[in-house]
């Protein structure tokens, strides 16, 4: 795996830039995201094209890298969140310069669609990245003590909660590694692409939400056919929301599970509080950190910033 370059961090007075590179963004809950980003000490600077719309997009793919690529670029902008994710992160990566985002480190933060990016500036600059809530969603929203807590102090210090429960065991085990991941059905659109996500030697976490448990084996197994779950150290499960089917019985989904990882001796655990649903706890992607499903939690193992 490539060696992490941690971003410095932003502090209180700092001006985070707010970029939408994926789907177009109502104004209101954008509006509401950022006051109460404010309201933790920051000065929001929101892109000029974060508004932007051009059929379901937020503008057209050349404007959201741009506006992306002039974020890490401005000096004046400490860190990068994004307005929200749905659909449009992948068409970006042709079209982003890795090696100018390796030069100019900064947090960035988003989920879901933007797993795509989160994965791609780590595979490709060797940036830390975090899986975290979005600005138009979870800060518009608001969203409980302690996950908030523990966002800002992964960004501010590089160390939020020493560790997060993983409730259920499929396969016991310890195991290190850096984390790479995020949503399911991004990870698995990789596939057959110059942007694959690279699981060799790492803790692989996976998430989801809406998806029957048939579409769930179905996805696990093209990244077991991909090779991509051979490698890994270990993988965890986040808490996986309206994945469990009609009758909303998770022992369907957990059999799914266990058939599919039954010929690896690595760890696998579910239920990590992180992604869609729930808590929705901040991930240092690309940082080293340790799965250990014989005590049930994820233990992030080095700073998360500079």
């Amino acid at each position: 795996m490539t060696p992490p370059r941690k971003p410095p961090p932003p502090r209180p007075g700092d001006a985070p830039g707010v970029v939408s590179p994926a789907a177009a963004v109502e104004a209101e809950p954008l509006r509401r995201g950022c006051e109460a980003i404010e309201r933790l000490g920051f000065r929001v600077r929101v892109g000029a094209r974060a508004l932007n719309r051009h059929r379901f997009l937020a503008g057209t793919d050349r404007e959201r890298a741009a506006e992306l690529m002039d974020m890490f670029h401005d000096p004046a902008v400490r860190g990068i969140f994004c307005s929200r994710a749905g659909y449009g992160s992948g068409r970006l990566l042709p079209l982003l310069d890795f090696s100018q985002l390796a030069r100019t480190p900064k947090v960035f933060l988003g989920f879901s669609d933007v797993t795509l990016l989160l994965n791609a500036f780590f595979q490709r600059a060797g940036l830390v990245c975090f899986h975290g809530p979005v600005v138009a969603g979870e800060f518009a929203k608001g969203f409980s003590a302690r996950p908030l807590a523990h966002l800002l102090n992964l960004l501010t210090t590089g160390r939020g909660e020493p560790s997060l429960p993983v409730p259920t065991a499929l396969r016991e085990g310890v195991a290190e590694g850096q984390l790479v991941g995020g949503c399911l059905s991004l990870l698995v659109a990789t596939l057959g692409t110059a942007f694959a996500v690279e699981t060799s030697g790492a803790i692989l976490f996976l998430e989801d939400v809406g998806e029957k448990p048939y579409r769930v084996d179905r996805m696990l197994t093209q990244l077991k056919h991909a090779g991509k779950l051979d490698d890994v150290a270990g993988v965890v499960f986040g808490e996986m929301g309206g994945c469990f089917g009609d009758s909303n019985d998770p022992a369907l989904l957990m059999s799914v599970l266990t058939d599919i990882f039954a010929d690896y001796a690595y760890p696998v655990g579910f239920g990590l509080p992180a992604g869609h649903g729930g808590d929705n706890f901040a991930l240092p992607i690309g940082a080293r950190v340790r799965l250990d499903t014989v005590n049930r939690d994820l233990t992030f193992l080095e700073p998360a910033v500079e």
